[in-house]
C-alpha cells in the first residue's frame, strides 16, 4: 500500500481552509439561513430537526446542525465557530480521495487528487460554505475510498474495514443530504461491479456488515422525526425534497422545489469548465487517458473505473433533473479530482505533446487567476472610500502572493512530478494570502450583524414587525436582533395582514420591509461606492405597499450590491425615541 504524503498536503491545505472558513462572515445565499438553524440547534430541546423562525425545517437531515450547534454551544455563536466542523469535512474529503489515489497510483497521484479535491472551484466553495453540501462531499469521499478498499482488498479483514468505512461515509452523506447523498457512491460502485462483472461482490458478508448499524441509525432518526414533527415532515424529506427536485410535482407552493433553479440538459456540461478551475485543462487531459485507464487490470484499473462511475452516470441524471445548481455537482467533481490524481500517477510524467500543452495551459490558468485575484484584492483593499494602513498592508501582501503565484505557475519544468508541487503552492498562495484581503473587505459589506445594527438604530426603541421576510431576513432577525424587539412576522398574502399591521403601527411599531425588485449594482455603482469615481450608487426610492395604509419611509438601508431594507412607520406617527438613520 502506497502512503499518501499527508504532511505536505496538510501544510498547503490548512491555510486555505482557515482563510475560507474563519476569515468570513455569513455570505448569501444560504449561509445566513443555515447559521440561524445551527444557532437554534445549540439550545433547542428537540434535536430531531432544526428550526427556522420557531418552526421545524424539514428540507434536510440534521448532521450540519447537530455538529455546528455543538460547536456553538461550547464556543459561542460567531461565524467562525459555526464553521468549525467544516474544517473536519474539508480535511476528510481531501484525505479520503488522496488516500484512494495514492493506493491506486502512488504518492504523487494521492497528493494531486487530495489537493484537487479541496481546491477545484466547486469543491472549494462547497467545503468552505456553511451548508449541508460540505458534510455531503466529505461523506461521499469517504464512501468512495471505503468502497475502493473493499473492492481491491484480498484479505477479509482489510475488505471488511473498507466496506465499514464505505457505510460510515454513506451515513455521513445521508444525514447531510438524505437519500440523494447516496447517488454518486452507489452509481460509482455499481459501475465498477458491472464493468468488472463482479456481481458476487454484492452478496459478500463484508459488503453488508455495516448495513445494520446504518439502517438502525436512520430508522431511529426517522422515528424521532415522526414522533415530534409528524408524517408531513417525512413527506417533505423523502418525497418533496427528493423526487420533487428531479421532477415537477403537483404540490403546495412552499414545497414546490422544482419551481426554482430551472435546469436545462446542457447546463452542467456548459458550466463544467468553471467547476473544475484551476484544474480544468488537466481534467481534460485525464479524460483523454480514461479509455486506456479503463483497460487496465488490477487496483489501478478499478480506480479509473470508480472515478468514471462517479462522473458519468450522475452527470446524466443531474442533467435530466428539473432543478440544477452548481453545488449539486460537487460530489461528482470528486470523480474528476480522483481522475486527475490517476492521470498524474499513471501518465502525467511521461506525456505526449498534448499532455505537455495541458501542463503549460494549467500554469497559464493559475497565473491568470493570480492576476485577477491580486488586482481584485488591491482594488478593494486600497479603495479611496475606506483606505486604512491595514488595508494598504494587506493589499501589498496579496499583490506579493499573486506575483509569487505567477512566477511559480509559469516557470516549472514540464514533467508532472516537477510541475505539480509548484502549481499546488501557487494555488495555496492564491486561496489564502491573495484572497484574504478580499474576504476582509467583503465582510464589512455583507455583514448581517452590521445591517441589523443599522436596523436597530433606525427603529429606535420601537418594536419591529418583519413584513414579507425571506429566509435571509428571518435569519438576520434571529441571529442579531433582540427577541424582545421582534413583535411579529407578517406576510402580506395573509387575509388579516392589513388589520394586524395597522394595529401594530397604531401602537408605535415599525415595519422592516425587504424592498422587492431591487436593482443590481452596475460597475459605475461599485466604483462610486469604493470612491474611485464621484457620486453615489443609484438607489431608486421605493414605494411602500399601498394596501397597508398611509406609511412613511423612515430609513432606507442599502447593502452594497442591491439588497435593500426599508424601515416604515405610520404616516402620522411620532419619531421613535433614539432613532437614527445611518
Amino acid at each position: 500500500m502506497t502512503t499518501l504524503p499527508r504532511g505536505r498536503l496538510l501544510a498547503l491545505l490548512l491555510p486555505i481552509a482557515c482563510v475560507g472558513l474563519f476569515a468570513r462572515v455569513y455570505y448569501t445565499p444560504d449561509e445566513p439561513r443555515e447559521a440561524s438553524m445551527v444557532v437554534a440547534m445549540a439550545s433547542q430541546a428537540d434535536r430531531a430537526l432544526p428550526t427556522l423562525a420557531g418552526r421545524p425545517f424539514a428540507e434536510k437531515p440534521p448532521l450540519l446542525y447537530w455538529l455546528g450547534g455543538g460547536a456553538v454551544a461550547a464556543l459561542g455563536a460567531a461565524p467562525a465557530v459555526a464553521r468549525v466542523p467544516n474544517l473536519a469535512y474539508f480535511l476528510l474529503a481531501a484525505l479520503a480521495i488522496g488516500t484512494l489515489a495514492a493506493r491506486a497510483a502512488g504518492p504523487a497521484a494521492g497528493f494531486a487528487a487530495g489537493f484537487a479535491a479541496a481546491t477545484m472551484l466547486q469543491l472549494y466553495q462547497a467545503l468552505v460554505w456553511l451548508a449541508t453540501d460540505a458534510p455531503l462531499v466529505a461523506g461521499v469521499a469517504l464512501a468512495l475510498c471505503g468502497a475502493y478498499v473493499g473492492l481491491v482488498s484480498h484479505e477479509r479483514r482489510a475488505r471488511l474495514g473498507g466496506y465499514l468505512a464505505m457505510h460510515a461515509g454513506l451515513a455521513i452523506a445521508f444525514f447531510a443530504k438524505g437519500l440523494a447523498g447516496w447517488m454518486v457512491p452507489a452509481l460509482a460502485l455499481l459501475t465498477v461491479i458491472a464493468l468488472e462483472r463482479r456481481w458476487l461482490e454484492l452478496v459478500r458478508v463484508e459488503f453488508w456488515a455495516g448495513a445494520p448499524l446504518l439502517l438502525l441509525a436512520i430508522g431511529a432518526w426517522v422515528w424521532a422525526v415522526a414522533a415530534t414533527a409528524g408524517g408531513a415532515a417525512l413527506k417533505v424529506l423523502f418525497w418533496y425534497n427528493l423526487v420533487g427536485r428531479a421532477v415537477a410535482l403537483d404540490v403546495p407552493a412552499e414545497v414546490a422545489y422544482a419551481a426554482g433553479h430551472a435546469n436545462s440538459p446542457a447546463k452542467y456540461l456548459l458550466e463544467l469548465p468553471l467547476y473544475l478551475l484551476p484544474w480544468t485543462v488537466l481534467a481534460v487531459a485525464a479524460l483523454r487517458r480514461a479509455r486506456r485507464g479503463l483497460r487496465l487490470a488490477g487496483e489501478t484499473g478499478t480506480a479509473w473505473r470508480l472515478a468514471l462511475g462517479a462522473i458519468g452516470p450522475p452527470t446524466v441524471l443531474l442533467s435530466l433533473a428539473a432543478t440544477a445548481r452548481g453545488v449539486y455537482y460537487a460530489p461528482s467533481a470528486l470523480g474528476f479530482a480522483l481522475l486527475l490524481g490517476l492521470y498524474v500517477g499513471c501518465a502525467g510524467a511521461a506525456g505526449d505533446r498534448f499532455d505537455r500543452l495541458a501542463w503549460r495551459l494549467t500554469g497559464a490558468t493559475i497565473a491568470l487567476l493570480a492576476v485577477v485575484l491580486g488586482l481584485l484584492a488591491v482594488v478593494l483593499a486600497w479603495a479611496p472610500a475606506a483606505r486604512t494602513p491595514a488595508g494598504l498592508a494587506t493589499g501589498c501582501l496579496a499583490l506579493a502572493a499573486a506575483a509569487a503565484a505567477v512566477y511559480l505557475a509559469l516557470t516549472p519544468r514540464l514533467a508532472a512530478a516537477a510541475a505539480l508541487p509548484r502549481f499546488a503552492l501557487a494555488t495555496a498562495l492564491l486561496l489564502s494570502i491573495a484572497l484574504l484581503p478580499s474576504y476582509l473587505r467583503l465582510n464589512g459589506w455583507l455583514s448581517l450583524e452590521v445591517t441589523a445594527a443599522r436596523i436597530e438604530a433606525a427603529a429606535g426603541n420601537a418594536p419591529l414587525i418583519l413584513l414579507d421576510p425571506d429566509e435571509t431576513t428571518v435569519a438576520l432577525a434571529e441571529l442579531y436582533l433582540p427577541a424582545a424587539r421582534l413583535q411579529a412576522m407578517i406576510a402580506r398574502g395573509q387575509p388579516d395582514a392589513p388589520g394586524r399591521v395597522r394595529q401594530a403601527l397604531a401602537g408605535g411599531a415599525r415595519l422592516l420591509w425587504l424592498v422587492p425588485d431591487r436593482a443590481r449594482w452596475t460597475v459605475p455603482d461599485w466604483l462610486a461606492y469604493l470612491g474611485y469615481r464621484p457620486g453615489q450608487a443609484a438607489v431608486p426610492a421605493p414605494i411602500p405597499p399601498a394596501e397597508l395604509g398611509a406609511l412613511r419611509l423612515e430609513c432606507l438601508i442599502v447593502r452594497p450590491g442591491g439588497r435593500t431594507y426599508g424601515v416604515l412607520a405610520a404616516a402620522g406617527a411620532a419619531p421613535a425615541t433614539g432613532a437614527a438613520c445611518r
